[in-house]
């Protein structure tokens, strides 16, 4: 069973790759362009005509590679997001609603 699932999580990823991504935004109270990134899946080279051996071997490095692109994008853009974060202005604070 751990096999079946391993196997079909594999089949599901192979082929890709994640990727750091720059997204913008505009806020109009603070003036100021506010910038995020975001993890991105891409396809990379299709599985090709494989035989037994070498389709195995092709579906586990292609896991091997999802994986490390993962922790490595995933890395980026979470030490990217906390210095946006900590570069923003600390004087620019969202209006507070009285509630009555």
């Amino acid at each position: 069973m751990k096999t079946l699932i391993t196997t079909l999580l594999l089949t599901l990823l192979m082929g890709c790759v994640y990727v750091p991504e720059n997204t913008h935004s505009y806020d109009e109270k603070c003036n100021v362009m506010r910038k995020k990134k975001v993890l991105a899946l891409e396809e990379a080279i299709p599985m090709a005509n494989c035989s037994n051996e070498a389709c195995a071997l092709l579906m586990a490095s292609y896991g091997v590679v999802t994986a490390a692109s993962f922790v490595v994008s995933g890395s980026i853009v979470v030490i990217s997001n906390t210095v946006y974060w900590l570069e923003k202005p600390s004087d620019c604070k969202p209006e507070e609603t009285n509630i009555n």
